[in-house]
């Protein structure tokens, strides 16, 4: 049952302590290996995993917990291994790393570290649980490592680690964060409406972006099941971003391709000529890459890759790459424009 403070106690059997498999009612849940405890006051089962642990230490850092346990005790039949039971709608690994942030710090302290990075599941499972049970601390812990990736500003980005991967698809990390766009992006667009915090919606809807369409539809399935689904409205401004991060990119190409020779050029007739034959290229579509994370890349390496390929001086190359820059940071000005998204001050961080 959901965590609301009515009807919250179901009626569970109570199981024999000597078994890790609970029966009864509760027939098919297990005892969490790390959080059963002996003296724990009471049992919170999330899916099919069971923690016996303490009123007090989650009364002490959640208000909603702290209001729950203020509610008149159940029956005795109502209760398991002495305790009373609390079922939850949350996922059991999500759960599992909120009591390890709640009770283990002294022993692991890396969800607290910003320098040790963590996967973006367990980061936005702990954010979505702090939000939920009103654990400030612990939610504002996890929204800063969120928002080393999902942010307003070029240069962070730019920052950013990007790896391409198989099938077009990109991981992106910071020194506290790693965000996978196959299996992360629709949960970050979901997670970012969730926080409230709008700017941080433009990058999630950009690495959605890298999905087929059938993907965005049907939604992104989790480990445990849960399937991630956009609104119908974040799901329309997605696919229409795909169209536009691709325009962007043929854009950015054109940009690159119809560049003259530099002033400062020394070899105007080899540049003139590469040139020629990168506008060509460019026309035919065979510098266009299939997918539009190239729409936001620096474009450095790529750039020096064609200069060494078809001849153009350094010159030359360079004054290609600051006129992609330069395109490079108008379209990221014009991100919540363009996604049809209300947001003030973007890029101003």
């Amino acid at each position: 049952m959901d965590i609301g403070l009515n009807n919250i106690f179901e009626s569970l059997a109570v199981a024999d302590p000597g078994e890790t498999s609970l029966s009864g009612i509760a027939s098919g849940v297990k005892r969490h290996s790390d959080y059963w405890f002996d003296d724990g006051s009471i049992v919170v089962i999330a899916q099919d995993t069971g923690y016996k642990i303490h009123k007090s230490v989650l009364a002490r850092h959640s208000e909603v917990f702290r209001d729950l346990f203020s509610l008149p005790q159940t029956s005795a039949d109502d209760h398991l291994d002495g305790c009373p039971v609390v079922r939850i709608t949350d996922a059991s690994g999500d759960f599992s790393n909120l009591l390890r942030a709640l009770y283990d710090t002294t022993r692991d302290f890396s969800l607290f570290q910003l320098h040790k990075r963590q996967p973006f599941a367990v980061v936005a499972g702990l954010y979505e649980l702090a939000h939920k049970y009103q654990i400030d601390n612990l939610a504002e812990q996890m929204l800063r490592r969120l928002r080393s990736i999902f942010t307003d500003n070029l240069n962070t980005w730019d920052a950013l680690e990007h790896v391409r991967v198989e099938r077009g698809y990109t991981i992106v990390r910071s020194a506290s964060l790693e965000v996978a766009s196959r299996t992360d992006a629709i949960r970050a667009v979901n997670l970012a409406r969730r926080s409230g915090i709008a700017s941080m919606l433009p990058v999630a809807i950009y690495l959605t972006t890298f999905h087929r369409t059938g993907v965005l539809l049907t939604g992104i399935p989790r480990p445990d099941g849960t399937i991630d689904t956009l609104s119908h409205e974040d799901l329309v401004r997605c696919l229409d971003a795909r169209a536009i991060f691709a325009h962007w990119t043929h854009t950015k190409f054109a940009w690159l391709t119809t560049a003259r020779v530099d002033s400062g050029c020394k070899s105007p007739a080899v540049c003139g000529a590469a040139l020629t034959v990168l506008s060509r290229e460019n026309a035919r579509g065979s510098l266009r890459p299939k997918t539009p994370y190239f729409a936001l890349d620096i474009f450095g390496d790529a750039m020096k890759s064609l200069a060494r390929k078809h001849g153009a001086c350094k010159t030359c190359n360079m004054a290609m790459l600051t006129r992609a820059e330069e395109e490079r940071r108008v379209m990221w000005r014009s991100l919540p424009q363009d996604l049809r998204l209300d947001i003030t001050d973007w890029g101003r961080s």
